[in-house]
Parts: C-alpha cells; structure tokens; sequence
C-alpha cells in the first residue's frame, strides 16, 4: 500500500506542490495500492481536510500527516473495501519556471503561494541584488513599500522585499551552486548591512499590521507566553541570545507563569547546524552555540519565582528537547515526535543541563536506555516514561487553549503558593547551585572535545547532515536484524 498526499484521483509527485499553486480549499490523503502505473491502484481509505494557506512541509507535517495515520489505522484495524480509481488527472514535477518569482508581475499573494510550495524543498528561483537564488519562509508584510524586486528593509537577518503590489519577507535563501546550503537571507547577502535600514521590531512591541517577527512574548490573565519561530527549529547563536534577551525581559514582568511555545512546526531542534557549517571556523562557532544554549537554558533553571511550563506544539530534537526540560512541566500535543539524544550527531556528548534534568524525570536507569537508544519517541511513549507530564491536544490551536486551562488552573489553586515557595528554596539553595554549575561545566567539557579535539566524527557527520549525504548503510540501532544475526542482543 502507498500512502497519496492528495485525493483520489490526484496522481503525481508533487501532490502538495500543486495543490498550493492552485489555491485548493479542500485537499486530502489517499492509500491505495501499488501498482506499474503511477498512483493508479484501488483505493483503500482516504480523507480530506480544509487546505491551509501555509508551507508545503507544515501542511505535510500536520493535516497530511494526521490523515495519513487515520488512514493507515483504519486499513490495519477496519474492513476496508478497495475500489477501483475512475479517472484521474495525471501532474508532472513543477519545475523551476513555474516556482519562479517575477517580482515585477507577482503580487505578495503570488510570491507567498510559490515560496510556500517550494519550502522546505526545492526553494522558489528569484533574483536579489542580481543573484539568483532560491527563497525560502516567507511572510506578508502590511505596511513597508518598495519598488518590485527591491530590498528595502532588514530584520533578525531576514530581507523585506518589494512585490508588484506590496512586500515580502524572506528570511531563508540558498545559493544556486550544488554545494549550497540554505542560510539565513542576511548571511549571504552581507552587503546589505548599513545599506538599507533595520527595523527591529522588540517580541513584547505591539503591532497592527502583518509583519515577520521571530519571536513574540503575549500576556494573559497572569501567564507570559513566549513564541520563537526559528526556522526548522533551528537556534543559532544570535537567536538563542535574542530568545535569551525575551527571556529575561518576561522574568520581570508581573506573571506568575512563564509559557515556551515554539512554533506549530518545531519547538526547538538545538543549535543550527547550518550556520555553524557555514562559519569561517565550525569548532569555535559551535562552541559560541553551545553556549548561548546553555545560558538560555540556565536563565530557565535559575527561575525561582513563576512558574515555567513548555508546551511543544511541533516536533523537537537535541538540544531542543532538554531546552524544554528545563521548564518545571513539559507538555506536548498529540502528534509530536521527540529525539531526545545527540550521539547520531557524530557521538556527541550533549549538554543543555540534560544530566541534571533528564535524571530527574526518568530516573538514572533509563538515561542510557533513552541516551544510547537513539530512537524517536512519540507524545505519548514520551508521557509513559517520564519524560513529559502529559500529552493532549490534535490540533495546535486546541493543544494551546487546553494548555492554557491547566495553567490557568494550577496558578489559581491552593497549592500554587506553596509550590513556588518549595520551588524558591531550592534555586536558591547553595547546594543546587554547585550542582547546576557542576553539570554545565562537565557538558561542556565533553563538548569541547568534540568540537576542538582530535576525534572529527561531529565535523564530518554535521557536513554530511547540513549537505544532505545519505548514510552508507542503515545505522546498527535500526537495523536491528543485522543485531540479532550478530548476537549483539
């Protein structure tokens, strides 16, 4: 059986792709069965869901994955009747000069709709200070005005670009040459630094008008909500101290409870590997990562008088995991995906306090087993170990208003007083500081080693993860017939 992202009748390799440039409202997914011909099998199951105007890899994530799991259920534990597929419309790939973007005749809608069909996977084709390169997250921007074509305004390395009707911003792009990788937009254009101006726009700053903005810290009925959407989940060393900065700011403010959100896509990924390939020296910028992670991640712990909760709505990994652990609860919607470990990144040792937290929560017998394992866990594998508090939510909008009430619940019971009062003791304790101190010191030992010494095997998976070269062989810890035939087990 294959599992279609699109309807019945839908046939083609780039299902999604289309279904955005045309504007469908309603899309779906289909399994059906294999057969010589494309996609022309009998169906199985199928389902449709209402088509979000949004990028290709989020809607994939989301409905198209949601869909694709009720489908493969009800095939497994139903009595499906296959029928035979009437019609079709057969689609070929979208190439490139259907991606492209003519900032002289697309409008932001049309620039919005061909880089979201194209993200994360090939890019959209456009042309910026005369470079062609391929775009990347895009948003719509309300006020600023530019000539088509023009780069009229920078923020957190993203470009505002002028539209036929409006502008755009672009946060991502990627150089044409093979080797290229997908880098943010400033970092490949740096001429523009001093050329145009630079709107910062503060995440706690309100605005009424479209705009990007990378993170975004609300408040509501004592909770301060914190927003960080880093693309792919990814933290370089400049977004962790801008996150770092919102961080502190929601630390003086009068609430009693501080809320991580992530995104709807990721929660956290750890630190950007990209960026880190692209620096002029890997080792010492991922040192400068690693630590910008660490002192956001010890601003969290250090946190004696609120309350922190993450509350992942996307998928998290790494060092974006024991960035959520770092919280006094974790919670995370049905649906999401965690990694929690490092070694497939060349044996990494990890650091982000995990040999304070993890412990903690799991209890010392299982950090190997959930370390060494290398394998995802889902929501609620997650939940039954230990590793977070609950799981609960099918949608992102309906993860965050339950998570809303249970917060909301907890700060106005009884036994909130006291728990921020235990909570105080303890950050405070001597004690708990040495052992805080103790931990990151030792992390960040092993870490060094891995970026400066003479084992290269973090260097050399990194550049083969951030250049997209495929494994040799499947790795031992999934191939676990190679295992049993070993008498490994």
């Amino acid at each position: 059986l294959v599992i279609h992202p699109g309807p019945p009748g839908d046939r083609g390799p780039s299902a999604l792709d289309w279904a955005i440039l045309r504007g469908e409202r309603v899309w779906g997914v289909t399994l059906l069965e294999a057969t010589e011909e494309y996609d022309a099998g009998d169906v199985w199951v199928h389902r449709t869901f209402p088509m979000r105007f949004g990028r290709k890899s989020s809607v994939y994530r989301n409905e198209v994955t949601e869909a694709a799991v009720e489908c493969v259920l009800e095939a497994v534990e139903g009595d499906p009747k296959p029928e035979p597929q009437s019609g079709g419309v057969w689609n070929p790939p979208v190439g490139d000069e259907l991606r492209r973007i003519d900032w002289e005749r697309d409008g932001t809608g049309d620039v919005l709709r061909k880089v979201y069909a194209s993200d994360s996977q090939p890019g959209a084709p456009g042309v910026l200070l005369g470079r062609e390169l391929y775009l990347y997250n895009a948003f719509p921007e309300g006020r600023l005005r530019g000539s088509p074509g023009e780069i009229i305004a920078v923020r957190d390395e993203a470009v505002c670009v002028g539209t036929a009707d409006g502008a755009v911003w672009i946060t991502h792009v990627r150089e044409k040459e093979k080797r290229a990788i997908k880098l943010p937009a400033l970092r490949v254009l740096p001429e523009l630094r001093g050329r145009v101006p630079e709107l910062d726009l503060d995440p706690w700053e309100d605005t009424d008008a479209e705009t990007y903005r990378e993170i975004l810290y609300e408040e509501e009925r004592g909770i301060g909500y914190i927003h960080f959407r880093f693309y792919n989940g990814a933290m370089s060393t400049e977004q962790c101290l801008r996150l770092l900065r919102t961080v502190r700011h929601a630390k003086r403010r009068p609430v009693k409870a501080l809320v991580l959100l992530g995104q709807e896509d990721f929660f956290s990924n750890g630190m950007n590997l990209n960026t880190i390939e692209n620096a002029e020296s890997p080792a010492e910028e991922s040192w400068r990562n690693i630590r910008a992670m660490d002192d956001l991640c010890e601003e969290i712990l250090k946190t004696s008088d609120k309350l922190t909760v993450a509350g992942m709505q996307g998928n998290a990994g790494a060092g974006g995991v024991f960035l959520a652990l770092t919280c006094d609860l974790v919670f995370a919607r049905e649906g999401v995906v965690l990694n929690p470990h490092y070694r497939n990144m060349g044996n990494l040792y990890g650091s982000e306090f995990w040999t304070y937290t993890l412990p903690r929560r799991v209890g010392e017998e299982r950090v190997g087993e959930i370390m060494g394992g290398r394998l995802p866990l889902s929501a609620t594998k997650a939940r039954d170990t230990g590793l977070i508090d609950d799981c609960f939510g099918k949608t992102p909008a309906e993860f965050r208003r339950k998570l809303r009430e249970k917060i909301e619940s907890f700060i106005d019971s009884p036994h909130f007083a006291k728990f921020v009062e235990e909570k105080r003791r303890e950050r405070e304790d001597p004690r708990w500081l040495k052992e805080i101190k103790r931990c990151r010191e030792e992390e960040l030992r092993r870490m060094r080693l891995s970026f400066y010494g003479f084992d290269t095997s973090y260097h050399i998976a990194r550049y083969y993860f951030v250049h997209r070269h495929p494994h040799f062989r499947t790795p031992p810890y999934l191939a676990v017939h190679r295992r049993l035939r070993s008498g490994s087990f």
